[in-house]
């Protein structure tokens, strides 16, 4: 079973979402995990004039932006 099926009958059976919300999550999910949205663009360094960073380069630069969340 792929992972995304197992939460999919896990949020429906909990009846937490409507069914095309959970469909749109588990797409979303598939093509993550599927590779689809790996590719970079330049739209970032375009638009900013910086270079595209990652979350945890984010987080590291920024940490009062989730201290909030480590207690």
């Amino acid at each position: 079973m792929h992972a995304a099926t197992g939460v999919r009958a896990t949020v429906l059976r909990h009846g937490l979402y409507a069914d095309w919300e959970v469909e749109g999550w588990v797409g979303s999910y598939r093509a993550i995990t599927g590779g689809e949205m790996a590719a970079g663009t330049d739209v970032v360094p375009r638009l900013t004039g910086l270079p595209a960073r990652t979350v945890a380069q984010h987080l590291r630069a920024h940490p009062e932006d989730w201290a909030h969340l480590r207690g």
